[in-house]
C-alpha cells in the first residue's frame, strides 16, 4: 500500500509571523490622536485656571468645580507631579524619565513582533505609547520636569476618599496596561490548554495505549 506523501516541514516564515511595523493601523492610528488629546486638554485646563487666578502659583490655584453630588465630586486642578502614579518617587524624576524612554523603545520592539492579526493587542500597545509620550512631553518641556495633572475626583459617600489627580495620558497607560495584561493572560491560558490537548493526543497515539 502506498503511503501519502509527507507534508513539507514549515519554513521559518511559516513557523512564525514576520517581524514588521507594516500593516498595523490599529497601532499607528490611535496614539497620535491620543497624544494630541492629552496635550490639548492639559493646555486648555492649565490656561483656563491661570487666567481665572492671575499671578497665583500653579499648585495653589483654586480648582474649578465641574459637579458635586452626594456620591462623587469632580473638579479641574493644575497640579504638577514630578513622580509617578499616586505621587510616588517625587525625587526620582530623571530616573523616571530614563525608564519612560526605555519603555517607549521596548513598546516598539514589542509591536514589531506582534502579529498583524492581533488587532486588540496592537490597540492597547498604542494606548500605552500615547500615555508615555504625553507625559514625556511634560518631562522634557517643563522647568521642574513635572507632569501636568488636572482631573481630580473625590467623594464623602459611602466613605471619604480622594483619588490622586491624573490626566488623559495616565488614563491611556492604565487602560492599555490592564488590557495588555488580560490579553497576555488569555494567551497563556490558551497555550497551556493547547499543550495539554497535544500531550493527551500524543499519549493516545502510543502503541498499546
Amino acid at each position: 500500500m502506498s503511503q501519502a506523501p509527507a507534508e513539507p516541514a514549515p519554513t521559518p516564515a511559516e513557523a512564525a509571523p514576520a517581524k514588521t511595523f507594516a500593516g498595523k493601523p490599529w497601532f499607528w492610528w490611535p496614539w497620535p490622536l491620543l497624544v494630541v488629546a492629552d496635550l490639548w486638554s492639559k493646555h486648555w485646563v492649565f490656561t483656563r485656571l491661570a487666567e481665572r487666578s492671575p499671578g497665583v502659583e500653579e499648585m495653589r490655584r483654586p480648582p474649578e468645580l465641574v459637579f458635586d453630588t452626594a456620591a462623587l465630586r469632580f473638579e479641574l486642578v493644575t497640579w504638577g507631579n514630578t513622580g509617578t502614579i499616586w505621587g510616588l518617587f517625587q525625587n526620582g524624576t530623571v530616573v523616571l524619565m530614563v525608564l519612560r524612554c526605555l519603555a517607549v523603545f521596548g513598546l516598539f520592539w514589542f509591536v514589531r513582533g506582534t502579529a498583524v492579526t492581533a488587532r486588540l493587542q496592537l490597540f492597547v500597545l498604542s494606548l500605552v505609547l500615547a500615555g508615555a509620550l504625553g507625559n514625556l512631553y511634560d518631562n522634557f518641556t517643563r522647568d521642574d520636569r513635572s507632569v501636568r495633572d488636572f482631573l481630580h475626583f473625590s467623594a464623602t459617600w459611602p466613605f471619604a476618599w480622594d483619588f490622586p489627580a491624573f490626566n488623559v495620558a495616565d488614563s491611556c497607560i492604565t487602560v492599555g496596561a490592564i488590557g495588555l495584561f488580560l490579553l497576555l493572560w488569555r494567551d497563556d491560558l490558551s497555550a497551556a490548554k493547547a499543550k495539554k490537548v497535544a500531550a493527551v493526543a500524543a499519549a493516545d497515539r502510543k502503541p498499546g495505549a
